[in-house]
């Protein structure tokens, strides 16, 4: 409950900005404000902090904890220049005028502490974790899954795997007790810090945030931009930007830097397999 509070309230800050904030300051010009999916902020910090170094010389400014959804209200609010998400628009916020545009994609991944010393997974396991059968690693430690809301990608990504996933997830969403996260970073914390964690997460966000974890093989294929892009590791996560009806050339140039060459090196070695705008 904590999470979604400091959410709404970042949220709210952002749309209803307090006066003399320092941020204010600087020339609306020289700064882009970009917010949204979690999983993403960390590559465009570095995207941003790249972007800085060409002319116009403009301040990438990332904004934390907003989520996809956040993101699009704050975007089309006025609050922010740049929204990114994880998910597809929904048809109400094509309809409030908010346009998406991808960039990249990510392998989708199931995860544990790089500690944990387990680097495969089938999905047969799957359905015995999630069901709730299986609690302990082979080595007999407790094993503690960690789930996200329903609603989030990573929870739909996890029921898209076949229909006795979809029942799986359901039904470990439906137990009392277990942990939900609200965000891509505190999901990543706990993964990373509690004994026995596993989750899901995205391979962009386990290299680009430096995380101690694991991302597990799944029925024998490994979770690399190489399967991804030929197409032996099928599950990802499509990033895209999501802008208001007009934008600023500022921020056009800036999509326009992720996507050239630049932007492609940086994606890629942060564990994003680019994508033409579309």
């Amino acid at each position: 409950m904590l999470h979604w509070t400091t959410r709404t309230l970042l949220l709210a800050l952002l749309i209803f900005p307090a006066v003399g904030n320092a941020e204010q300051a600087a020339p609306a010009a020289a700064k882009i404000r970009i917010g949204g999916s979690g999983g993403a902020l960390a590559t465009l910090q570095i995207l941003g902090d790249a972007f800085r170094k060409v002319p116009p010389y403009a301040t990438v400014v990332v904004i934390p904890s907003l989520g996809s959804g956040g993101g699009i209200k704050a975007v089309l609010a006025g609050a922010i220049d740049l929204a990114v998400i994880s998910r597809p628009l929904k048809e109400a916020e094509r309809g409030e005028g908010a346009v998406a545009t991808d960039y990249a994609r990510t392998p989708f991944v199931f995860a544990t502490a790089a500690a944990t010393k387990v680097s495969a997974i089938t999905q047969r396991e799957l359905l015995s974790i999630y069901s709730g059968d299986t609690k302990t690693w082979p080595d007999g430690r407790v094993l503690r899954l960690v789930l996200r809301p329903a609603g989030d990608s990573d929870t739909d990504l996890a029921k898209s795997l076949s229909p006795a996933m979809q029942r799986a997830v359901e039904t470990a969403q439906a137990q009392a007790g277990l942990l939900i996260e609200i965000t891509d970073q505190a999901n990543a914390h706990s993964l990373q810090t509690i004994p026995g964690a596993f989750g899901t997460s995205t391979l962009a966000q386990i290299i680009s945030e430096q995380r101690a974890l694991q991302p597990l093989t799944l029925d024998g294929v490994v979770p690399s931009l190489q399967t991804l892009d030929d197409g032996s590791y099928r599950y990802f996560k499509t990033f895209s930007f999501v802008s208001a009806p007009k934008t600023t050339p500022l921020v056009q140039q800036f999509m326009a830097f992720v996507q050239s060459p630049v932007g492609k090196q940086i994606l890629e070695k942060n564990g994003h397999s680019q994508v033409s705008g579309q």
